[in-house]
């Protein structure tokens, strides 16, 4: 979950579809059932793909120039990874009104856009559903679900990459509406390049863990938060946000934030929970 670079790689590879067992969901990749049913989890992608594109090249070194410069291109990703195959592009008529076929970008973006508009996430779901009606028995049936109604995801995600596509300051902007490409690249430009590094623990601090250890929690969650939190905290402050979404995906269940977290002790962690279902922790490491 620390080496950042890896999990923007994983945004925009090649996924491998395959099951070991009916608990495997490694199919799945950096994402949960939940993620694909409600679109959470989306703040986190889309801020690390924007920062992968402003700072890297594909190579993962750093590119030279100012990042700033590259806004306009970093857009442009976002919206070729979200992108919808359609027959007819859309006619904005209106503010809030926007294409959502950018077929036109998959010559700069290969990965991301095929040549008639299938952004990487729009076949990423695809590819799913038609992995799990080929292998109802084999895969959890909790996931059987991702196999059903693929037309009405379909129609859910388009006006999701409409919303996306709306300017920060819009006088048309719903406020709901917390998350856009605009917010991403913004947070990506502060945020900087991404880690390539993985974070290790010492073995002091993996000590404190296994003391405060709650019987059923695994420990691989506890050494994933801990990772999380020393490659995140800031001088100023002692508190990090907590994607709980994202790292639930990398751990490969919802269960971080359905079970889990509420069964840390305090010696160990303090969370708080803020605006807008976001939450911050800080460990004693």
């Amino acid at each position: 979950m620390t080496n950042e670079w890896k999990e923007y790689k994983a945004y925009i590879g090649t996924p491998t579809y395959a099951v070991n067992d009916r608990k495997d969901t490694s199919f799945l990749g950096r994402f949960t059932s939940d993620m694909i049913k409600d679109f959470s989890g989306l703040t986190r992608i889309f801020t690390v793909l924007a920062r992968g594109y402003l700072f890297h090249n594909s190579d993962g070194s750093l590119k030279d120039g100012d990042p700033y410069e590259r806004i306009d291109y970093a857009r442009r990703a976002l919206c070729a990874w979200c992108s919808l195959p359609s027959n007819k592009k859309a006619t904005p008529t209106k503010e809030w009104q926007y294409s959502t076929d950018f077929s036109e970008y998959h010559e700069e973006f290969p990965e991301l856009v095929t040549e008639d508009g299938a952004g990487w996430y729009y076949r990423h779901v695809h590819a799913l559903a038609e992995f799990i009606r080929n292998n109802t028995g084999s895969v959890n049936k909790r996931l059987h679900c991702l196999a059903e109604r693929t037309k009405e995801w379909d129609a859910a995600w388009e006006n999701k990459v409409k919303q996306y596509q709306v300017p920060l300051f819009s006088s048309n902007t719903n406020a709901e509406w917390l998350l856009s490409f605009d917010s991403a690249i913004a947070d990506a430009l502060e945020l900087g390049s991404l880690r390539r590094e993985a974070v290790i623990l010492t073995a002091k601090q993996t000590k404190r863990l296994a003391l405060f250890k709650p019987k059923d929690v695994p420990m691989k969650v506890l050494t994933t938060l801990a990772e999380f939190y020393i490659a995140n905290k800031q001088e100023q402050s002692e508190w990090v946000i907590l994607p709980v979404t994202n790292i639930g995906a990398y751990l490969g269940s919802s269960s971080l934030g359905r079970q889990y977290l509420s069964k840390i002790p305090p010696e160990l962690m303090e969370r708080k929970q803020s605006s807008f279902g976001a939450s911050v922790y800080r460990m004693w490491l």
